[in-house]
């Protein structure tokens, strides 16, 4: 009985002892020795405000108000701050004299991502040792081979998490700042050890959008390198689900995306779009080398229609350089221009299309400024709604008793055209437009701001052209082969384009026919063909209708 007394005396003692290490042991004395190492480590000072040993619910050590401060290039706050730093171990290995991270929590982290008006972030030197703050934009914070990823793969941690806080990204090179935050902040990464591929679990509410962010899958294997041999990774932005896979080697990635469905009111920014609409299996796939982005493929259904397209950009600037081809094919125009606008006249019908673009930059006035390309479009078996261009020729020559099928649109076979795009202007060169009543050809302008200047010939056919010249007298005269051309112009903007006739080039079919009239007297004259009277007669009716017009 009394050894069993003593055993469970020594074993209180023991439990006692054990409970008030964490009192007994002031880690925070051991300070200058392990705070150079973690800011040798990070790149960054660091301030502490408390260290203490922690034995439940396991035993480690947790670190209170813990903060890293920012680079000095952007001032002298914290690029980061913790409520607290806990750090795990494992018992068996600890009481065989080795330390094996079990677990690492950080507990509400503010973090702050700056950029500065010069276009360079505030965690591109996190880790970097020696590299002075750039001069020039950076185009990512590039994980250094000391950073702290590969400290964790060093440390053998089977768990990685954070719980709360929130990440901010400030961005001062825009000409209006903008910031975005990430709160409510949940990660969680599981076996991060070299030779071994992590887990990775992310969520989070992205502001000022209000949409959550999911993202879960695997990266791995972990090397003492930054080089990942397969990312595998599916990413939840609202109700949008994307799979991402790629490989990193060095500073040089690729990668591979897809989703089945995206709708344009899920999405984060803001598209000039008068109506959301659907683009379906999405296909990406593309590669990083440095500073140079190449999209090898492109691959989306939109409006029935199939576009393909590939290109390559320059990131470091902030209107960086790009180029790029562009197919579309099958594509129904009618919804397609509806979603962007409601206009006046809309055009429907099977449309195609191959663009070679080259510019600098994504925001209007860059576009405007620098898209140039060149191109042909083509559009089958539609409809122009709002506007019968054979009407619009009519009323203008104040021809009436001339009926059309529908004198509020125009049906058309085919609608083709060569496009040179340069400093905000569409150059539409070899227009040509068939339609059951008219053949049209021309070419014209449209500009970025949607402003038309277009001149377009409607030969119309034989029967209806014979219909207009029995009740007009000029256009009897400015019949050529039997069919008459009249040279329309279309002005105004695509929401209310107006339509008026090329008087010259009007005056100079008129004046055409006159003199083959005139040669036809004359030749009928001489030859007695002709009598006096009949030619009086008509040089009355030609002056009559000359003065009608």
């Amino acid at each position: 009985m009394k050894i069993m007394m003593g055993l469970l005396v020594v074993v209180l003692l023991v439990v006692g002892l054990v409970l008030s290490l964490p009192f007994l042991i002031d880690l925070n004395k051991y300070q200058d020795q392990y705070k150079p190492i973690i800011e040798e480590s990070l790149n960054r000072k660091i301030q502490l405000q408390d260290i203490r040993l922690t034995i439940w619910p396991r035993i480690g050590t947790r670190v209170a108000g813990f903060s890293v401060l920012d680079d000095p290039g952007f001032g002298s706050g914290s690029f980061a701050t913790l409520t607290s730093l806990d750090v795990g171990v494992k018992l068996m290995p600890l009481l065989s004299g080795k330390v094996e991270v079990e677990e690492i929590t950080l507990r509400d982290p503010v973090i702050t991502v700056i950029k500065n008006k010069n276009g360079v972030l505030n965690a591109s030197t996190i880790g970097r040792k020696g590299v002075a703050l750039p001069e020039t934009p950076s185009r990512a914070p590039i994980p250094s081979t000391e950073g702290p990823l590969k400290i964790l793969a060093m440390l053998a941690v089977d768990r990685v998490s954070i719980a709360g806080g929130k990440l901010t990204y400030r961005d001062l090179s825009a000409a209006k700042p903008t910031e975005y935050v990430l709160q409510d902040l949940e990660l969680l990464l599981q076996s991060v050890r070299l030779g071994q591929t992590p887990s990775l679990h992310f969520a989070s509410l992205v502001q000022p959008f209000n949409m959550p962010v999911k993202l879960d899958g695997t990266f791995g294997p972990l090397t003492e390198t930054t080089d990942i041999e397969a990312i595998n990774l599916q990413l939840g932005l609202g109700k949008t689900d994307f799979t991402i896979t790629g490989k990193t080697v060095g500073h040089d990635a690729t990668v591979n995306i897809s989703s089945p469905v995206i709708n344009t009111a899920n999405l984060p920014i803001a598209l000039p779009l008068h109506k959301p609409v659907d683009i379906k299996n999405l296909q990406i796939a593309a590669e990083v080398k440095g500073q140079e982005a190449k999209l090898n493929t492109l691959s989306f259904q939109l409006f029935d229609g199939q576009a393909k397209g590939q290109g390559k950009l320059i990131a470091g600037s902030d209107a960086p350089p790009f180029n790029g081809t562009v197919t579309i094919q099958g594509l129904q125009l009618g919804p397609a221009l509806n979603a962007v606008a409601a206009t006046q006249v809309s055009i429907s019908g099977t449309a195609g299309a191959d663009l070679s673009l080259q510019g600098r930059g994504f925001s209007m006035p860059d576009l405007t400024k620098a898209l140039e390309g060149t191109g042909h479009v083509a559009v089958k078996e539609g409809k122009i709604e709002g506007v019968n261009l054979v009407q619009e020729a009519l009323s203008i020559l104040k021809v009436v008793g001339i009926s059309l099928d529908d004198a509020k649109a125009t049906a058309f076979s085919t609608i083709e055209t060569d496009l040179a795009i340069k400093q905000g202007i569409i150059n539409v060169q070899r227009l040509l437009m068939d339609s059951h009543d008219f053949q049209a050809t021309g070419g014209g302008t449209i500009g970025f701001d949607q402003k038309l200047n277009l001149t377009v010939k409607l030969n119309l056919s034989q029967d209806l052209s014979q219909k207009i010249a029995g009740v007009s007298p000029v256009a009897k005269i400015a019949l050529k082969e039997g069919r008459l051309s009249l040279p329309l112009t279309i002005t105004g903007t695509a929401q209310a384009p107006s339509y008026g006739l090329d008087m010259k080039g009007m005056t100079g079919n008129v004046q055409e026919q006159v003199k083959k009239k005139a040669e036809e007297a004359i030749g009928g004259l001489l030859k007695g063909t002709t009598k006096p009277q009949d030619l009086k007669q008509e040089g009355q009716d030609l002056l009559k209708g000359l003065m009608g017009h």
